[in-house]
């Protein structure tokens, strides 16, 4: 049955305007997908150990009822929270808590505020891992194994990882706590996290990596602010048979042990202690290996300007025998300048074994039989000076 003209007027009249909502325009993709994960955010139940954020609604005694927007209402404890806060608790509030159960006896999700601080805390110190972050952390307890620090959770440093204390063995079975480690309690330690589980609550840290760190950092500063040529005034920091670590303030650098003196076979080990202060020129800077190599003996006049004029071919010299060697002993006739007397010129008569005619230290006289200054090379002789006066080399 056809309707009347009047029913045909009300459909096609359009319909009124001021009941439409407000026209926006079309909304954009990412609009949509976050109006559709928010939406299944509100509806999806809650699980164990997941955070929650919410509204404090009401404090009733012991118990704090949390606003969930929308989703299932939550209940923490008041004492749980002000132990967590630095503040007490009002309503009103936005909190951040773990669910401990999504359903409780009363049918609320049981919250903590605490676990929730803690789970926060784990991701932090797992940030700061991959980071490399170097982080300060107070000692609270020592044992044989190393110590324990706070750190919102309790992490651990091993013996091997402490640097403070140097080299120090693990304790034997039966052996208590090292009183140089029972010392650090109370004291802070610059770490550097290396194993974060959670799940197993193991938190290992290390002062070595943290030193080692903060070392590259020094170096990678002082690259970009030292330049080759800089004389600086420098600490010994570490001896080794390769030569000498030394702190020039911003940073430190290694003393080659052929550029610590001039003289010939030097163990740094018997020239410089650590402690010993030294001056020091940059001879070269690696930025890609964060490498400062310095000089001593560079400050110091090359002992060759001194060859053919105070030390000539043909003069007689006062010596120290420096070294043997099974072709013959090496004698320094001065500061730098060392030349090798072949076993063939250690005496006037045939010499099997160079350690019959001559031994270190001894003082004897030679003659320079032979200059090669481009190899910077003497050639001395016992034999041809016996007899001979000596020359004293100007000062």
């Amino acid at each position: 049955m056809r309707l009347g003209p009047e029913h045909d007027q009300q459909i096609d009249d359009p319909p009124d305007s001021s009941a439409e909502p407000e026209d926006r325009g079309p909304q954009t993709m990412a609009e949509l997908l976050a109006e559709a994960e928010h939406e299944a955010q509100a509806f999806r139940p809650l699980r164990s150990g997941e955070t929650v954020e919410g509204t404090v609604a009401g404090i009733t005694g012991d118990e704090v009822l949390v606003d969930l927007a929308g989703r299932s209402a939550g209940v923490l404890s008041l004492r749980d929270a002000n132990a967590s806060l630095d503040e007490p608790l009002e309503v009103g509030d936005t909190v951040l808590a773990l669910v401990v159960h999504p359903e409780g006896p009363q049918g609320h999700a049981m919250l903590s505020l605490r676990r929730a601080r803690r789970a926060r805390r784990w991701q932090e110190l797992a940030e700061k891992q991959r980071s490399g972050e170097v982080l300060e952390a107070p000692v609270v307890e020592a044992n044989r194994g190393g110590v324990v620090v706070d750190l919102g959770v309790r992490g651990f440093v091993p013996l091997s990882q402490l640097a403070s204390l140097g080299a120090l063995d693990r304790p034997t079975e039966g052996e208590g706590v090292p009183g140089a480690v029972r010392a650090l309690i109370g004291k802070d330690l610059t770490l550097k996290v290396i194993e974060v589980d959670p799940k197993r609550n193991r938190l290992i840290l290390s002062e070595k990596a943290a030193t080692q760190e903060l070392r590259r950092q020094r170096k990678a500063r002082a690259a970009a602010q030292l330049t080759v040529g800089d004389v600086l005034e420098g600490t010994v920091t570490h001896v080794t048979g390769f030569g000498l670590f030394v702190d020039v303030g911003i940073a430190d650098g290694l003393v080659h042990r052929s550029e610590i003196t001039w003289d010939k076979g030097v163990n740094p080990m018997t020239v410089h202690q650590v402690g010993n202060p030294v001056r020091v020129v940059v001879t070269a800077i690696d930025p890609d290996k964060e490498r400062i190599s310095l000089s001593i003996k560079q400050l110091v006049d090359d002992p060759w300007t001194r060859v053919g004029a105070d030390f000539a071919e043909g003069g007689t010299y006062d010596a120290e025998i420096t070294r043997l060697m099974a072709f013959g002993a090496f004698a320094r006739i001065g500061n730098g300048l060392e030349g090798l007397i072949h076993v063939s010129e250690l005496a006037p008569h045939r010499v099997a074994e160079p350690g019959d005619a001559v031994q270190v230290g001894d003082h004897v006289r030679v003659k320079i039989v032979g200059i090669d200054p481009e190899r910077r090379r003497l050639s001395l002789s016992i034999r041809q000076a016996d007899g001979q006066k000596t020359q004293r080399p100007n000062v």
